[in-house]
């Protein structure tokens, strides 16, 4: 052996030992040879030697290692050949089986078990015998060991335990009852927690006549387990002990071993998150009832296997029979699923079966399966199941069995635990990031790192590509990496890393479905938006919801999509990508073109019926052709559209905007529509997006009445955020722009916008001309606004203290909006009135008006008015002294403002539940008049004159 690693690393050469006398030299060693004949690239060496704590030195560091152990190294037999490789990956150990300690216990241990499964016990003896010899103390026993070493030397442990149990298997059943004993007794004082070596010990000493010496060795396992885990021994040993104290006869029989397969594919070294996962898998093979079935499902290259590997390596002891291992191919590229008759066929000759005896009819050979697990314990693993039907006849019945599935789809079907496996988050992916590309690298630029996790989805395989990249180019930094992720249409191009590739996983659930699902996902990529309804998708293929909903559903079978929501769905950004590759491939410009149309026009469409039932005083006749399905019923499902789907309208213009003018207008036609139930639905980040998109538009296209329109949201905005004189500047060019365009009622409501913001700004006496002005030159127009600027002559008014006078306007107001039939304007004005009552301490009247102005702002979704509504009533119970009733409004008020993020909301609610608590005896009184007394010391707050007169008044 020129090579050793099942014990003291060593090197021969010419028959002589190597000295390596550097701890990292022996790691960089030990690294190149767990991996023989593989790459290992750079970084991995370095989180390796250095633990994940590399100095700034480490790459040239680990380079003179290489070059001294290049120097040490035994010559290929062929000297044309290079033994230590180097590349741009990383580098590369050539070592012949014969030359490799673990190569030959590889081999020799799976002589030994093809030799137990011809019941060959004399070969299979004498295999693992040699294999076992070769094993000088534990692993790598003199290497510093880093993460990766520790999983390699604890997966080598593993392996040498299982080849001793069936070696001492092989003796028992030859009779050797006192050699097994003796190496028993060896490794049981190594490894005290294998219960299995304490079983195989009870039965050589009981097969060799000394009971009392095999009740020792129980007695001895009971207490170890007790003492370093506090556990009682398992099922099986417990059985056992109980047969031995029967004297059952059956124990002297000897039992001629069957095989137990180890097809466990090697332990994932990277691995992370999933602790919800592995711990419910662990419950479920922990609780002993039945033969536990998990299923674990998700999307394409989410981690699913990893995972179940994962697990399986976890729980490996507790089947001492064996592990059966397959990969189904229900997801793998140009490979058909295989059959459950061919994997029973594999299984059944692991499992000890002739290949002569195995029955060639299914129904046979699955009775002949369950035969031979019935008195195992074995976990068998079903990696990429396609279907339920493949893997049905695949599970154990076996009581001391069990199984794990994975799977894109979830095998509903099945008597099974289903286990959902999702993305992972961004503190789990730039986890698993460092674990690739190294720790210090990402601590070293984590915002770039961030970045990367962004880009990747949380997506594990995007994830183990971008690391393996940057792994493999240790020259780059992570910030040009960033910058290449970035290019939105290389993207896809940049996640593959040799034979990975991201496009190959999503392909594959692509290539299930049929031509119309296809054609539904490939929409994904044409429209930009976050998420689509059942509606919208039927609008699109011009097909009845339930033949969308069928092609949705296809599609989140596949994987594809996910549902977010009853009737609602989502894809994560990379598979949006692929679809928008695929869409490019296979679907004409025009006919993306016209997907992106008829998706705006049914916005629109939705949008009209909105408005038409919350305002419908301002139909205009366009729009609103109900031609695609989903019709809004009342106003409560006017309000709930609008929440669910004012992320896609945004999304939606913000594609529009920057498409051919006759889509661009998108932008300009929808602002009118949400504006007044965007700002009190509490809207005005969304608002503002989409204003300033449409200033863009208009200004772009030349269209000067959009454009004015657009100038008054955004003075609403600037004057929102504080920036009074750019708020003004906008609002008088609107005004002159409606002046130049002649449209004297715009003109009218311009007057009006000035007034407003004079209004807010405390110019009362500039308000009430201007708004009365605007009155003046809408009434004679007949315009359709009147109730609107009316209601805000009556605000003024209010502020002036004229409350009389303003409960007078507000009442009349209030009968034009009530004609109108507009329930947005009656909302706003019974919480108006309502405040009107209350300044003049009517209290009746404001009582019953608010309760009204109440049931309006919920009906139509006006956050914002209703808090106040709710703020204002609390004083009423307060005056009243219905102290309880004024708490419920004030909690319930304070939700809201919070949620609209309305600073002013928020301390004058807490500021009056102070009021409220401290008048019924409340100690939590002062603790609420600290927080207020915190929130109004900010200088930005902005209070309401109105609100603030009615809640002070009594202070």
């Amino acid at each position: 052996m020129e090579f050793r690693l099942l014990g003291p690393l060593r090197i021969q050469v010419d028959d002589s030992p190597a000295r390596i006398t550097a701890p990292k030299q022996r790691t960089v060693l030990a690294m190149l040879l767990a991996r023989a004949g593989h790459v290992v690239p750079i970084q991995s060496l370095v989180a390796e030697v250095w633990d994940g704590r590399p100095p700034r030195s480490a790459v040239a560091n680990l380079r003179t290692y290489l070059m001294q152990l290049r120097k040490q190294m035994p010559p290929m037999a062929d000297q044309a050949v290079e033994r230590l490789v180097t590349s741009d990956a990383g580098y590369l150990l050539r070592v012949e089986p014969e030359e490799f300690d673990l190569f030959q216990f590889e081999v020799l241990s799976a002589r030994g078990r093809q030799a137990l499964a011809r019941r060959d016990l004399s070969a299979a003896l004498e295999a693992h015998t040699r294999a076992l010899e070769l094993w000088q103390a534990t692993a790598a026993e003199d290497v510093p060991l880093g993460p990766t070493l520790r999983e390699v030397v604890a997966r080598l442990t593993d392996q040498y335990l299982s080849v001793v149990e069936e070696h001492a298997e092989i003796q028992l059943a030859l009779g050797g009852h006192a050699m097994a004993t003796h190496r028993l007794r060896e490794v049981i004082g190594q490894f005290p927690l294998r219960e299995r070596l304490h079983g195989q010990l009870m039965m050589a000493l009981y097969q060799a006549g000394d009971v009392a010496g095999a009740l020792d060795a129980f007695g001895a396992a009971r207490r170890v387990l007790a003492d370093e885990l506090g556990i009682d021994p398992g099922p099986d040993l417990i059985r056992l002990h109980q047969s031995m104290l029967r004297r059952d006869a059956t124990l002297l029989s000897r039992q001629e071993p069957g095989p137990r397969p180890r097809q466990l594919p090697r332990e994932p070294t990277v691995f992370v998150g999933r602790s919800a996962e592995l711990a419910r898998i662990d419950s479920v093979l922990s609780a002993g009832v039945g033969p536990p079935v998990l299923a674990l499902h998700g999307p394409g290259g989410v981690g699913k296997s990893t995972l179940a590997l994962k697990a399986a390596h976890g729980a490996a002891e507790r089947y001492p029979d064996g592990h059966l291992y397959v990969d189904l191919q229900g997801s793998t590229p140009s490979l058909s699923p295989l059959s459950s008759t061919e994997v029973l066929g594999r299984f059944l000759r692991a499992l000890g079966v002739p290949p002569g005896e195995i029955p060639a009819v299914p129904a046979e050979a699955v009775a002949l399966y369950q035969s031979s697990l019935a008195d195992r314990c074995v976990l068998v693993v079903l990696d990429n199941a396609v279907s339920a039907a493949q893997v049905a006849p695949l599970l154990p019945a076996g009581g001391g069995c069990a199984a794990l599935i994975t799977s894109r789809t979830a095998l509903t079907t099945l008597d099974a635990v289903p286990i959902t496996v999702d993305l992972l988050d961004e503190e789990q992916s730039i986890r698993m990031l460092a674990s690739l590309a190294g720790q210090a690298r990402v601590a070293a630029e984590a915002e770039a790192a961030a970045e990367i996790a962004r880009w990747c989805c949380g997506h594990p395989l995007a994830l183990r590509i971008a690391g393996a990249r940057l792994g493999g180019r240790p020259d780059w930094s992570l910030a040009r990496f960033n910058e290449r992720l970035s290019v939105r249409q290389a993207r896809l191009d940049e996640l593959q890393a040799a034979d990975l590739r991201l496009r190959s996983c999503f392909e594959v659930g692509y290539e299930t479905l049929t031509s119309a699902a296809r054609a539904v996902f490939r929409l994904f990529g044409v429209l930009e938006v976050p998420e689509v309804g059942v509606e919208l998708v039927a609008a699109l293929i011009d097909a009845d919801l339930g033949a969308a909903e069928a092609t949705l559903d296809e599609l989140v079978e596949a994987r594809l999509i996910e549902p977010v929501g009853e009737g609602r769905f989502r894809t994560h950004d990379l598979l949006r990508l692929f679809a928008g590759e695929l869409a490019a491939a296979h679907d004409s410009p025009e006919d993306r073109a016209l997907a992106v149309r008829r998706a705006l026009g049914w916005y629109l469409d939705l949008c009209h019926q909105m408005r038409d039932l919350l305002q419908p005083h301002l139909r205009t006749g366009d729009g609103s052709g109900r031609s695609h399905g989903l019709v809004l019923r009342d106003p409560a499902a006017a309000v709930r559209w609008l929440d669910v789907e004012l992320r896609c309208l945004v999304a939606a213009a913000v594609q529009a905007a920057n498409g051919e003018p006759d889509v661009a207008r998108f932008v300009t036609e929808l602002i009118p529509l949400v504006n007044s139930m965007a700002m009190k639905g509490g809207y005005w980040r969304e608002l503002e997006t989409i204003a300033r998109l449409a200033i863009d538009v208009a200004r772009r296209d030349g269209d000067k009445d959009a454009e004015a329109s657009a100038l008054v949201k955004l003075g609403l905005l600037e004057w929102r955020a504080g920036r009074v004189e750019a708020a003004d500047g906008m609002l008088r060019e609107a005004l002159e722009l409606r002046r130049a365009l002649g449209d004297r009622e715009a003109e009218g409501m311009a007057l009006h916008n000035l007034g407003w913001l004079s209004m807010r700004t405390g110019e009362l006496g500039a308000a009430l001309v201007h708004i009365s002005a605007g009155l003046r030159m809408l009434k004679a127009h007949g315009s359709k606004r009147v109730g609107l600027v009316g209601h805000n002559l009556g605000e003024v008014l209010l502020q002036l203290g004229r409350h009389a006078e303003a409960a007078d306007r507000l009442e009349r107001c209030l009968a034009v909006r009530r004609a109108d039939r507009d329930l947005y304007g009656e909302s706003i004005t019974l919480a108006a009135l309502g405040r009107a009552y209350c300044l003049l301490d009517q209290r009746n009247k404001a009582l019953a008006v608010l309760e009204e102005a109440l049931t309006r702002c919920e009906q139509t979704g006006n956050r914002e008015d209703e808090w106040e509504v709710l703020l204002s009533r609390s004083e009423m119970w307060l005056r009243l002294g219905a102290f309880a009733s004024a708490e419920d409004d004030l909690v319930r008020a304070l939700e809201l403002a919070v949620q609209i993020g309305d600073a002013y909301g928020r301390a004058a609610c807490a500021r009056q539940l102070a009021r409220v608590r401290a008048a019924s005896g409340d100690p939590r009184a002062e603790q609420d008049a600290r927080g207020a007394e915190e929130l109004f010391a900010d200088p930005a707050l902005r209070r309401d004159p109105v609100l603030e007169r009615l809640l002070t008044a009594g202070v």
